[in-house]
Order: structure tokens, then sequence, then C-alpha cells
């Protein structure tokens, strides 16, 4: 069960939930919106709700039954570039490991420079993919950007 839930199931407020607590209304505000509260506010929430932490902080996982079908369809997307950016680590960590050891046991730097090279690019063609750059640089980024800048939609 969410804070947010444990409170209304309590007939609080979020401001009385925090004065008992001892917490501001802004660190309540923001643990409900799913901010990763301190040690010291789970502590003080766990006593407020008489529970203990772990109790608390295992519900940071989402309820798939319970979400819209556009909820799910951005779920998959944020995960399609969790996924992206874990493989894109690894790129950065694992490709210069390999360009040190073929470099060492003599094979020279080209086995690992090819293998730099195809990963890379299956990197880059699923970046493409996830992050939508099919007008990349187009009239349409321009007008989002533009719209991002000025923080309203333009006609």
């Amino acid at each position: 069960m969410s804070i947010r839930q444990r409170r209304m199931n309590n007939g609080w407020s979020q401001s009385q939930l925090a004065e008992f607590c001892g917490l501001s209304l802004r660190t309540v505000q923001r643990i409900e919106k799913g901010q990763k509260p301190t040690m010291e506010s789970l502590k003080a929430l766990a006593s407020v709700f008489e529970t203990n932490i772990s109790a608390l902080i295992s519900n940071h996982e989402i309820d798939e039954s319970k979400l819209t079908e556009q909820e799910t369809e951005a779920l998959k997307h944020v995960r399609k570039m969790k996924r992206f950016l874990l493989e894109l680590f690894s790129y950065i960590v694992i490709v210069p490991l390999v360009c040190l050891a073929t470099w060492i046991f003599g094979h020279g730097i080209i086995w690992g420079g090819l293998t730099a090279l195809v990963w890379g690019i299956l990197l880059a063609y699923d970046a493409l993919y996830i992050f939508d750059a099919s007008d990349f640089l187009g009239s349409g980024w321009e007008k989002r950007q533009l719209e991002k800048r000025l923080g309203r939609n333009i006609q």
C-alpha cells in the first residue's frame, strides 16, 4: 500500500500527515508524487503508520493491471529506453576493454574496433527507433523545440 493510500485510509490530509510525522507539507507531497524519501522521512512515516520501513519501501512497483492502455504503452516505451540506456552503458564499459585486450594479446586493435563499430551501429539504430528520430531536425523537430522553449503549444 502506498503512503498516499495509507494516509487516505486514515482520513488524513497531507497537512495532517506532515504535522504528525514532523515533515514539511512539501516533503509529503513530493513523496506521494514518487520522489524517493530519505531514511529519516521513512522512519517518521513508519512510526506514524505503525509499520516498519520495509513495508513502506516495498511499494515502488507498478501494478500493471490498473494501468490504462495509454499508460501501458508509455510503460513499454520507458522500459525500452531503460534497456537501451543499460546497453549503452555496457557498450561504454566493454568496448574499451575489448580493444585493450585485442591490442595486448597481439591481434591488433582491428578486431576490437570492428566489434565497437558493429555494436555502435546496432545501438544507433536502436536509438533512432526508441527516441523516434524519424523527423530528426525536420520541421516537426523545429516546432517541438519552439513549443518546448516557449512553454506552450503553437498553431
